[in-house]
């Protein structure tokens, strides 16, 4: 049950911050503007997660081992961390503001990041809320809190521009919302220890200080990973050609719900596995949830690979129809999703062999993106990423494959299985293009797109019916259910 909570929050959560970049891209004046404010919530995303070291993961380690007054001492450290660390991101962000401008050819930027370096101050002690009260069993309030969250930054960025409102002014009304937040937030966390005698100790800032600093290595290393791209596509085509690129390399909510899942229960399955030194029963487990997992998330791709432009402009007007290309590259980004081997590694304790392959990483996709940018200009900045995160992967298959030394290539995933998933998607995806060959005006794109949606998913899961990638008993039961009298009858 908190699982489906969580998983629900989190999508109305992408949904909110999806529907704010959608508002945006239409009322803001022009790219350049639009582009600015992406950069600034990208390097919010990026250095927020890098200076918190660590410290909101921790709690999901410690509270639960610690007792009595321990839990409001140890809680009350990491609340004070959190605000030391953001303190420095802020004045990082306050006094590189200059810096940070010139370097993501941003000429708008600096004066914003001089009235946004509250912002961290406030907010990087908000990321322990989630861990603090899940530990108290309140997910329901974890939820409400992060959609509040999110709907207030829709409310005060939006609601500004819409009554063109200067950059400067839609910044600073997010200031204020984040205040409100920032009381929210520590009142939820001392909420849960309000009754509970203050303690604390010297080594308990030691041992969360062992706990955290790996993973903001880890951190430091995968989110530079995820993010080069972007980096380099700032840096390159400044705010204009970052707006383009930014809404091309969008999260789709259903993949990422999916393969999100996929990856906790993998983490808790194969750490169960280890822990009874059972790893040839890692494999099944990867299979199975492989093979499942293939069936949702192909089905996203194989659509919107037919029809990435018309999925840009109707969610961010045709200002951005320059999008649509790079996102219908983008988009075979989508079965990397699902190929995600850190549970694997995890499972065998080997975190340092997960670093070594982020740098290689790292090094690999930042050399094809230059070269294939300077060649192609933005959308060789897509396929080069594309192509270095599948060699990479690839690579890390074959150490994976190598070291185990239990598997094969043929034997690590039910290659057959996903193939045929795959081509079951673009024959459905592209056989509903036909749908533009009908005569409509502009204005039914969105009913067209709805339609064509529709008739996918008919012919995608008729696919799979046929070919039993769809158990037959599953859909049986969808399309004839079975009455109240015939169940009667049948007993």
């Amino acid at each position: 049950m908190q699982t489906a909570i969580l998983a629900v929050g989190r999508f109305f959560n992408m949904a909110a911050a999806a529907g704010t970049l959608m508002v945006l891209s239409r009322v803001l004046p022009d790219k350049a503007s639009y582009g600015t404010l992406c950069q600034l919530i990208t390097l919010y995303m990026v250095l927020s997660q890098i200076f918190a070291v660590g410290l909101p993961q921790s709690t999901y380690y410690f509270l639960p081992r610690y007792t009595g007054g321990q839990k409001r001492g140890f809680l009350i450290q990491v609340i004070i961390l959190l605000t030391i660390s953001g303190c420095a991101l802020g004045g990082l962000l306050y006094v590189g503001a200059d810096a940070l401008g010139s370097v993501l050819k941003s000429p708008q930027l600096p004066p914003l990041l001089h009235i946004f370096a509250i912002y961290p101050m406030l907010m990087l002690p908000t990321l322990a809320v989630e861990g603090t009260l899940l530990h108290a069993q309140r997910p329901l309030a974890t939820v409400l809190f992060n959609m509040a969250v999110r709907c207030g930054m829709f409310v005060a960025l939006v609601v500004p521009a819409c009554r063109h409102a200067s950059m400067a002014q839609m910044v600073g009304t997010w200031m204020v919302f984040s205040i409100v937040m920032w009381a929210m937030a520590i009142g939820l966390m001392l909420s849960t220890v309000r009754h509970l005698p203050f303690e604390w100790k010297p080594e308990m800032l030691r041992n969360e200080w062992a706990f955290s600093s790996p993973l903001a290595l880890a951190a430091l290393v995968g989110l530079s990973t995820s993010y080069v791209d972007r980096f380099l596509v700032s840096h390159l085509f400044g705010a204009n050609g970052f707006a383009v690129y930014n809404n091309a390399a969008i999260e789709i909510p259903t993949v990422t719900m999916v393969t999100n899942a996929v990856t906790v229960v993998l983490m808790t399955e194969f750490s169960r596995c280890a822990s009874q030194g059972d790893f040839d029963g890692i494999l099944p487990i990867w299979h199975s949830a492989a093979q499942k997992t293939a069936v949702f998330v192909f089905a996203s791709l194989g659509f919107l690979a037919f029809w990435g432009n018309e999925t840009i402009c109707i969610l961010f007007s045709n200002r951005f129809i320059d999008s649509g290309i790079i996102f219908s590259i983008y988009v075979w980004f989508i079965p990397l999703r699902m190929l995600t081997l850190q549970p694997l590694f995890i499972a065998r304790g080997a975190t340092r062999i997960i670093i070594i392959l982020l740098v290689i990483g790292f090094c690999v996709e930042t050399t094809f993106i230059v070269i294939f940018g300077r060649l192609f200009g933005l959308p060789g900045m897509a396929i080069g990423s594309l192509i270095s995160n599948y060699l990479t992967t690839a690579f890390n298959i074959n150490w994976y494959v190598n070291w185990t030394t239990r598997t094969g290539w043929r034997a690590f995933l039910p290659w057959k299985t996903m193939g045929t998933a795959l081509l079951l998607a673009l024959i459905a995806g592209g056989t509903s293009r036909v749908l533009l060959l009908l005569p409509h005006p502009a204005w039914a794109m969105i009913p067209l797109y709805i339609l064509a949606a529709t008739l996918f998913v008919l012919l995608y899961g008729t696919g799979l019916y046929l070919t039993g990638l769809l158990p037959r008993e599953i859909m049986a039961r969808l399309m004839h259910k079975r009455s109240p009298l015939k169940q009667e009858a049948a007993v």
